[in-house]
């Protein structure tokens, strides 16, 4: 279809939008060919009746056809060069376009008329059937809107009728009767067809418009989910900064020598420390799954070792309680998932079980071939005493900050976000969930993940000891460009014992290097000026391969936090604790990264 200089709009009301298709279809069929195509066929009608009848009423009919084609033909190339049409203007145009379709229909009218003059049976005959074709023919052509198929159809039906009626006779009321029942057939069915276009082009805009704003609530959605993404990094990163310096010297205080109250008072400060941290890092992670940040990595995993870490992180937690928690599992027992996020899926259901259970105790179990097991797959159950879930309420647990029981919001009940965590790493794993729950009856939840084949127990060699830590080093360079954060830093490993040289750009860090015995250069990721901790820790290990470097930073971004994963350099999030410093210091690579 040849395209128009006004296309449609994307965002045209559907009324509109309707009108603006049914003036470009009716231009498009009513080109210049389909316009001067009736002329072949109105000149030797007319010059058969001038020469049968020797009158110059035919000629004149002839010349005032080929006057209306012309009309026609003019306006549409005037209206064509017009260019874009405004929406108020669509009406207006449309319904100039009927008035010249009718002046076409009006001119076959005539035709009876004008050319017969003398009405006789066989003039009328020959005259019928050209109106005929014309009104099958002009109909068909402008079938698009209602108005235009019966302004051309009325009037070219009518002067025929109307002759025949005056007319007379048998022949002509017949003849009349059977151009009235034509005319009233053609207007049904192309009616017909009219409203079904316009019926299908209002609901293919109604559509249209629809997805646009669909597609425009959906970007306004991951607009908002980027921007909260982007607000949790940032002020993930914002709020680590002084945490990580109130951690360091929290742990400064905690290794002085303080009376039992000061001591008191430390720890507590200590553990609202590190409840504030483990806050941070449950937004932290729930921002990186929103993201699509977090990608799991799958391999066999040997559920007795998954249920060894995870007793050693939850028993304590359990006995504090007095509650009693076992794990029980099949010895050679193996599954296929991600390790860390199944670890982090299970403990989470387990730490949730803990919380709301105030007497009895947590059982933690995996099976196959058991009654809630599927076929091919592993069901684990987090089963506990606690208080239960009414059915009202177990879809919406796994909402966000949605807690029960708890509207003072105690903060020993956590955030509320440990089940929505669980929801999200059960979709990215594709490990099903389900929660059976009763109030006061304690709840089951279980999770099916993928059988491996069984494992080999690990080798004796693979379970002894790990090689001896290397002592900690005695001179350490620490660059940082906050004040507060570097001082911390340097009095921590003072205190261990170490002797260390603060920087707080790369300018003095380079200066420190070339004058002192530097050992090991713990570093914050962003510095001032050009380049990052990260470059300047890699450039450092090529120079010299001896030093022992830590990256120590408050980024979550995922595609920085990929970069300094991929380089090999050890690092540490803040806020850091002080034995996980000393430990990553102790232990921290030497050996060039791998390329």
């Amino acid at each position: 279809m040849t395209a128009w200089p006004w296309q449609l709009p994307p965002a045209l009301a559907a009324p509109l939008a309707v009108q603006r298709i049914q003036l470009e279809l009716l231009l498009e069929k009513t080109g210049p060919v389909r316009i001067l195509s009736p002329i072949p066929f109105a000149t030797p009608l007319a010059i058969v009746f001038h020469l049968k009848w020797a009158s110059s009423l035919p000629l004149v009919w002839l010349g005032l056809f080929y006057a209306a084609v012309l009309l026609t033909y003019l306006r549409r190339r005037r209206l064509q060069a017009r260019g874009p049409l405004q929406d108020h203007e669509l009406s207006a145009v449309l319904r100039g376009r009927v008035r010249d379709i009718f002046l076409l229909g009006a001119m076959w009218g005539c035709a009876p008329w004008l050319l017969s003059a003398h009405r006789s049976v066989d003039g009328l005959l020959l005259i019928s059937l050209f109106i005929i074709g014309a009104i099958s023919l002009g109909s068909a052509i402008v079938s698009t809107h209602r108005q235009t198929i019966a302004a051309f159809s009325v009037p070219a039906a009518a002067g025929m009728v109307t002759a025949c009626l005056w007319h007379g006779g048998l022949v002509g009321w017949v003849l009349a009767f059977c151009m009235a029942l034509f005319l009233a057939m053609t207007l049904k069915w192309t009616f017909q067809q009219a409203d079904l276009l316009a019926q299908s082009l209002t609901v293919r805009f109604e559509k249209e418009d629809l997805a646009r704003r669909l597609a425009q609530q959906v970007e306004l959605v991951e607009h908002a989910n980027r921007e909260k993404s982007r607000f949790l990094a940032s002020a993930s990163h914002d709020l680590r900064q002084p945490l990580h310096a109130i951690s360091l010297f929290t742990s400064v205080l905690e290794r002085a020598r303080l009376d039992a109250d000061s001591a008191r008072t430390v720890a507590r400060l200590g553990h609202s420390v590190r409840v504030l941290n483990q806050s941070l890092d449950t937004m932290l992670d729930i921002s990186r799954l929103d993201a699509g940040a977090v990608q799991p990595r799958l391999e066999p995993l040997r559920v007795h070792d998954l249920f060894l870490a995870l007793s050693h992180t939850f028993s304590g937690s359990a006995q504090a309680r007095d509650l009693q928690i076992r794990f029980r599992a099949p010895g050679d027992l193996a599954v296929v998932s991600d390790a860390q996020l199944l670890t982090r899926l299970l403990g989470n259901l387990i730490d949730n079980a803990i919380k709301y259970t105030r007497c009895g105790g947590v059982l933690v179990a995996a099976r196959s071939g058991a009654p809630a097991a599927r076929e091919g797959w592993v069901c684990f159950e987090v089963i506990d005493t606690g208080i239960g879930i009414a059915a009202e309420h177990q879809q919406r647990v796994f909402d966000e900050f949605y807690q029960l029981a708890n509207p003072q919001r105690d903060r020993a009940h956590g955030l509320g976000i440990g089940l929505s965590i669980v929801k999200r790493l059960s979709g990215l794993l594709e490990h099903p969930i389900a929660l059976v729950s009763a109030p006061q009856r304690g709840t089951r939840c279980r999770v099916w993940v993928r059988r491996a084949a069984a494992l080999d127990a690990p080798r004796a060699a693979d379970t002894g000891r790990a090689p001896a830590e290397q002592p900690l080093p005695r001179h350490v360079l620490v660059i940082d460009d906050e004040p507060v954060g570097r001082e911390a830093l340097a009095l921590l490993l003072s205190s261990c014992g170490c002797t260390v040289y603060p920087a707080g750009d790369l300018g003095q860090a380079r200066q420190l290097l070339d004058r002192h015995p530097i050992e090991a250069v713990v570093s914050d990721f962003r510095l001032p000026g050009d380049g990052n901790g990260l470059e300047h820790l890699l450039a450092l290990r090529r120079a010299s391969p001896h030093l022992r470097t830590l990256l120590v930073t408050g980024e979550t971004a995922p595609q920085r936090i990929a970069d300094i994963k991929a380089s090999g350099v050890p690092y540490l999030h803040k806020p850091v604790r002080a034995q996980q410093l000393m430990d990553a210091l102790a232990g921290a690579a030497v050996a060039p990264p791998a390329m």
